[in-house]
């Protein structure tokens, strides 16, 4: 099977492609596989010459034989349908480079992912835009492919649009050199823009890898969240957030992550809305859920409410008051003091990063222990940065996304994917809960055995 992505990394692969005939095989085998033979009447040459470049390609692991049928031919193929170069003029290719969103968007395109048509459907399915309306746009330079088409359709049906671009230099001017006046300025800004739209669509990807370390700001930021809030309820705003995935940084790893979360996107919204109003039905009237896992993770809770992220503002009950793009989770809220036990799991994720093989004791919704095998200073970092109800669980949540694939996918997301369960820490009042938290983090559980203790 020819690859997505396939990075040139080592010295005998960039001395094996020193001339223009090796880039021009491997070109016609990624179109198509071919023999030797064939290959030879393509470009002119000489079997034997051919049979020698083929070997060399070969040796460095740039092509491959593949089997087609019962033929007996030899047929090489080319190892992935693009080829990155690890190292030029000795920087690594997984610096910052101008050229490389570019080449990155060369590739999602040679993946046939539409962003026209994910911008159309996410403003006619999703946001369900009409004519008239106005869309409010938060931005960095990460999402600004999927945005540039997102004004494109938008102007198409008579939607005005407001964009505010958040970069990561302004991110960082805002959390490092703002005085607290102009900090709060900013959010005064906001506050007036936020109050003229119909649709509030937040694409920051940047805010996650720029933590706020300022107790003061951290303040203001979140007295801003709940006059937010207020404004959203007051004018029926319909607000959704995508908190970014795309990186500059060019490695196979961000390249297959991203490729699998534009194919999330594009989906079919009313069969996403059904999948997960299901799930919702599914654990509606349970009163107590315990989760448990071969690892050690064993730990049960209350369902005080359940609320949908169905992808899409419908008219369904238990609407989210905001969704996640990509949707599609059935969120449940725990009742207070119902959750004890222990949580184990291969990975959590906060402030942009991994943490590998936590391990939580849950008392009555709290952290009151924890410990990881790498990165457990910031489950400290997080739960002092999270306020009073930085230990309390805000959130459990199961996925239904059914085009949200596991495997190679941002962390972040993962918990989109269907039967995926997260356990979050952060607010739930959004949702119409009580929890307050500042720090958004999660973790993902994997395939844990779940029993209904008893129902209502």
């Amino acid at each position: 099977m020819i690859e997505n992505v396939f990075v040139v990394n080592k010295l005998s692969q960039m001395k094996a492609i020193n001339s223009e005939l090796k880039i021009k095989i491997i070109n016609e085998l990624i179109l198509n596989p071919a023999t030797g033979q064939q290959l030879s009447k393509i470009f002119g040459l000489s079997k034997q010459k051919m049979h020698y470049n083929l070997k060399t390609l070969l040796i460095a692991n740039l092509i491959q034989i593949i089997n087609i049928g019962n033929n007996k031919e030899v047929y090489y193929r080319a190892k992935a349908k693009n080829y990155i170069l690890d190292f030029s003029l000795n920087k690594n290719i997984g610096e910052k480079s101008e050229n490389n969103r570019t080449l990155i968007n060369q590739i999602l395109e040679s993946n046939n992912i539409d962003l026209a048509g994910i911008a159309a459907n996410l403003l006619e399915n999703s946001l369900k835009m009409k004519a008239r309306e106005k869309l409010m746009i938060i931005t960095g330079e990460y999402n600004m492919p999927l945005v540039k088409k997102i004004l494109v359709e938008a102007s198409n049906r008579q939607i005005e649009t407001t964009l505010l671009f958040r970069d990561k230099e302004l991110l960082e001017a805002k959390h490092n050199s703002f005085s607290l006046a102009t900090y709060s300025w900013d959010f005064e800004k906001f506050y007036k823009a936020l109050k003229e739209c119909n649709v509030y669509l937040y694409l920051n990807g940047e805010s996650r890898f720029i933590p706020l370390d300022d107790p003061e700001k951290m303040k203001i930021q979140q007295k801003a969240f709940a006059k937010s809030m207020e404004i959203v309820k007051k004018y029926n705003i319909r607000v959704a957030m995508m908190e970014g995935l795309m990186h500059d940084e060019l490695s196979e790893e961000n390249i297959l992550s991203e490729i699998n979360f534009w194919k999330s996107l594009d989906v079919d919204y009313s069969k996403l809305a059904k999948e997960t109003m299901d799930v919702s039905l599914k654990y509606l009237s349970t009163n107590t859920i315990r989760l448990s896992i071969v690892n050690g993770a064993d730990f049960s809770f209350k369902i005080q409410k359940v609320i949908c992220d169905y992808g899409s503002f419908t008219d369904l009950p238990r609407q989210s008051p905001l969704i996640f793009i990509p949707g599609g989770e059935a969120l449940f809220i725990p009742e207070d003091n119902s959750i004890n036990g222990i949580i184990v799991a291969k990975t959590a994720y906060i402030y942009g990063k991994t943490i590998k093989n936590p391990s939580l004791k849950i008392v009555n919704n709290e952290i009151v222990e924890y410990l990881a095998e790498k990165n457990e200073d910031l489950i400290t970092k997080a739960i002092s940065e999270g306020g009073p109800d930085g230990r309390k669980i805000s959130l459990i949540s199961l996925g239904t996304n059914y085009k949200m694939n596991e495997t190679n996918i941002d962390p972040l997301y993962k918990s989109k994917s269907k039967d995926v369960f997260t356990i979050r820490w952060g607010e739930n009042v959004s949702i119409g809960g009580s929890v307050k938290g500042a720090v958004e983090w999660q973790i993902q559980l994997e395939n844990p055995k779940i029993e209904i203790m008893s129902s209502a």
